[in-house]
């Protein structure tokens, strides 16, 4: 099973799925390297998957993947990093396994300061509930959905430009750099344009996003690049991003270590999860943008908003001319009232004489040349009269 940003994600692509798929702020330590083990605890980690899902489950949800860690080795950044050789590894990593990986990009003082720009992020109160993305290119607001059960981390957008968070907006002029390298290395795809920069919080307690495609109905995004900030992590402290391939049968599992960066195609080539979180977890995420599918997408979203603001219109025309066909209506019927009640008791006596006993009285009258709408309020006069 594979989850979805949005109910119309899901309408869209769920059928072609469902079938093939399978089956408190943490303490921050600088002494010392980020680290993985298993020690032993997969089975420990699996059940406590099981006692913090507190989410209502639905058609919509569905179950951890509890198969066990995989502590895989990944590629070490060279040094010195060079923006156009990362570029190129990352092609080559995205050709060969559709995701890649690598340690040590950054300088560690650099992500420290980072970490505080974080830290007074949310002293300031800036991080928000996440939501799942809304309408054609993912970026309307008004369609934006809140769904606790599918995803439970906090996120601030960053422009990746702020004054006030310079070492956040140079981790994204990094990525950017990365990403146009990459860009240049092929001719397939043309990177062009980003969203915000996304920096999440999973708040430990058992946070989580379940499984999900980033990008499952061709919005433009194409590359997720993710950079991870947990020092010391542990798998028992759980996060881990698990990619799986497209029918399920197989996984990945990427550790989210401090100064680790994770690129990966958006579309349904790599369904993920985030795996509940037992202590305070830190990401920044970007997606970038393939110029041909983006520039689609915006046409056709356009497009939607067109007819929908046309259809619209039609109704607003519609009901226009309804109001004024009842005006028209109501003002003949007053002006055919008038007319009868201008009539003086002998004229009416004249004609109630002359349709008087008549099978078909509004024919008479049809012959004396009196419209049928004062007729009808004519004939309900004289039998006022007669009364």
């Amino acid at each position: 099973m594979v989850y979805y940003c949005g109910r119309e994600h899901q309408v869209q692509d769920w059928r072609k799925h469902k079938d093939s798929c399978g089956k408190s702020k943490a303490e921050r330590h600088d002494q010392s390297e980020s680290r993985t083990s298993d020690g032993g605890n997969s089975k420990n980690q699996n059940e406590l998957h099981k006692e913090t899902d507190h989410s209502t489950k639905s058609d919509d949800n569905i179950d951890f993947d509890d198969r066990p860690f995989k502590n895989e080795i990944y590629f070490n950044a060279p040094d010195p990093i060079d923006a156009d050789s990362l570029g190129k590894n990352v092609l080559k990593g995205l050709t060969s396994n559709k995701y890649f990986v690598v340690d040590g990009v950054f300088k560690k003082s650099h992500l420290h300061s980072v970490l505080h720009e974080i830290d007074t992020l949310e002293e300031k109160s800036s991080f928000v509930q996440g939501q799942l993305s809304g309408g054609r290119t993912s970026g309307d607001d008004s369609r934006k959905v809140t769904a606790t059960g599918i995803r439970s981390d906090k996120i601030v957008w960053v422009e990746g430009n702020e004054s006030h968070m310079p070492n956040i907006s140079r981790v994204v002029k990094k990525m950017d750099s990365i990403l146009t390298a990459f860009s240049l290395s092929q001719s397939k795809l043309c990177i062009s344009g980003r969203t915000k920069a996304m920096v999440a919080c999973y708040p430990g307690n058992g946070t989580y996003y379940r499984r999900h495609v980033d990008n499952p109905n061709k919005d433009g995004r194409v590359i997720t690049c993710i950079l991870y900030l947990n020092k010391d992590w542990d798998v028992k402290d759980g996060g881990l991003l698990r990619i799986f391939d497209e029918n399920g049968d197989d996984y990945h599992d990427v550790a989210p270590l401090f100064n680790r960066l994770l690129f990966f195609w958006s579309d349904s080539r790599n369904p993920h999860e985030v795996q509940p979180s037992h202590r305070s977890r830190y990401a920044i995420t970007v997606w970038y943008f393939d110029k041909e599918e983006r520039q689609k997408a915006k046409d056709e979203e356009k497009a939607q908003e067109m007819f929908k603001l046309g259809s619209e219109e039609v109704v607003k025309d519609l009901e226009k001319m309804k109001i004024e066909k009842k005006q028209i209506a109501d003002k003949i019927e007053d002006e055919a009232v008038k007319a009868v009640q201008s009539l003086s008791q002998g004229e009416l006596n004249a004609i109630a004489d002359v349709i008087r006993d008549h099978p078909k009285p509004k024919e008479v009258l049809s012959s004396l040349g009196i419209s049928t709408k004062i007729q009808d309020i004519l004939i309900k006069q004289l039998n006022l009269s007669k009364s």
